[in-house]
């Protein structure tokens, strides 16, 4: 091993660093069994000491699914435009889109703390701490998993079997899950040299439930704003999945190439800002 391969003790990346445009292959194929082993930890610490346990993870969920169905369902007696009548399917398309927010928003608002949460692996040894950032990602995808499934077993009772559109929502989801990615390496390592961030997540959380198409059609918002909603990474999926699923309607394969392309973008955008502070954490937290 030479001298420029050699790990370094302040934290900095070798210089073989891996190329951005491929690393979020190459960083969860090189790292997968630390990442699994990390998400394992993160699920185990956040319902250690609970009763319940890992019933929380469950519970979650159809406990939101409960009180949409009881307060759109049943309360406000609320459609979906001219599109259903159903007072049991305007939750569930509430919900489709609300475990794609919770999936995007927790992996990008705990990146904030994320790397002072585990300074010891900045300081103290040497340590893939991009890594992290993925974990915190995976630990969002189990959570997401689990409510896509609950969906599923509502789903299947009121809809049937879901149309052939719905074989592109892995692909929309693929796209949510890079921009994901991409925020959370990003805020990982601005937030070590800017703690405000951390307190900007909530107001942030507010601005992105509402600038996203999850309550209201896209082509609700008035033409003049529509530009100002799509800018959010959210946008697009909850649009298109949500119209897929429910409506049977393929996505535009430009619209969804383009937001692939986008989400590998954000990613390796990420993973180079996130190599370029990298050398600066020891000296700051």
């Amino acid at each position: 091993m030479t001298d420029g391969d050699r790990p370094r003790s302040d934290g900095a990346p070798p210089t073989g660093r891996v190329p951005a445009l491929v690393s979020p292959w190459v960083i969860v194929s090189r790292h997968f069994e630390l990442i699994r082993a990390l998400v394992e930890r993160d699920i185990e610490s956040r319902i250690r000491g609970t009763v319940l346990g890992k019933v929380w993870i469950v519970f979650g969920p159809l406990f939101m699914l409960a009180v949409y169905t009881l307060v759109f369902g049943l309360i406000l007696n609320s459609r979906w435009q001219d599109r259903t009548d159903d007072a049991f399917l305007f939750p569930l398309i509430y919900f489709s889109g609300l475990v794609l927010f919770n999936f995007f928003f927790e992996s990008i608002s705990r990146a904030t703390t994320l790397l002072r949460d585990n300074q010891s692996f900045i300081t103290k040894i040497v340590f893939p701490l991009e890594a992290f950032c993925y974990s915190v990602v995976g630990s969002s995808l189990v959570r997401f998993a689990i409510g896509f499934v609950i969906l599923g077993v509502f789903y299947l009772p009121l809809q049937g079997l879901p149309p052939l559109a719905a074989l592109a929502y892995p692909l929309l989801f693929l796209g949510l899950a890079l921009f994901a990615v991409g925020g959370t390496l990003a805020l990982a390592a601005l937030a070590v040299y800017l703690r405000d961030l951390a307190h900007l997540m909530q107001p942030l959380s507010m601005l992105l439930l509402f600038l996203s198409p999850l309550f209201y059609p896209l082509d609700r918002v008035p033409e003049a704003f529509r530009p100002l909603v799509m800018l959010n990474p959210l946008a697009y999926p909850l649009e298109a999945t949500r119209n897929a699923l429910f409506f049977g309607e393929w996505p535009n394969p430009l619209g969804a190439g383009l937001y692939l392309v986008l989400g590998w973008v954000s990613a390796a955008a990420g993973y180079a800002l996130f190599m370029r502070l990298r050398a600066g954490f020891a000296d700051v937290v």
